[in-house]
């Protein structure tokens, strides 16, 4: 019997960690939404009166098929090339940006995605 606990004990634990590690992900892509995605998009209930009215919220965002898509090439959609720079991709543009500038990693990038993913609603 001992020896049957053990895999299922152990398998238990890693889930745990694998759910632990997922929900470490989200907590730091939702401190990375605010400090970069925010000032144009409402982040969950962080700024529901924020945001610019033009950009759709991360809410909205998460409805589409295409969602998970959409945030990890966010960088290379119109017009975040101007001012969202990624280590190793060229400029989209030697133009002044409008918006001040920032850099975020492919590994931030991953982490805000999670972050978007926990706002999906189940229908």
């Amino acid at each position: 019997m001992k020896k049957l606990l053990r895999p299922v004990a152990a398998t238990g634990l890693l889930f745990l960690a694998t759910e632990s590690a997922k929900t470490d992900t989200a907590v730091e892509g939702f401190e990375l939404s605010v400090r970069y995605c925010s000032r144009c998009h409402v982040i969950g209930d962080f700024n529901r009166l924020g945001g610019i009215g033009n950009s759709p919220s991360f809410n909205w965002m998460v409805k589409s098929d295409d969602w998970r898509e959409r945030f990890m090439t966010f960088y290379m959609r119109r017009p975040h090339p101007v001012f969202a720079r990624v280590p190793g991709y060229p400029l989209w543009s030697n133009s002044d940006p409008y918006y001040p500038p920032f850099e975020v990693t492919l590994e931030e990038i991953e982490a805000i995605t999670e972050y978007a993913g926990t706002l999906q609603v189940t229908q």
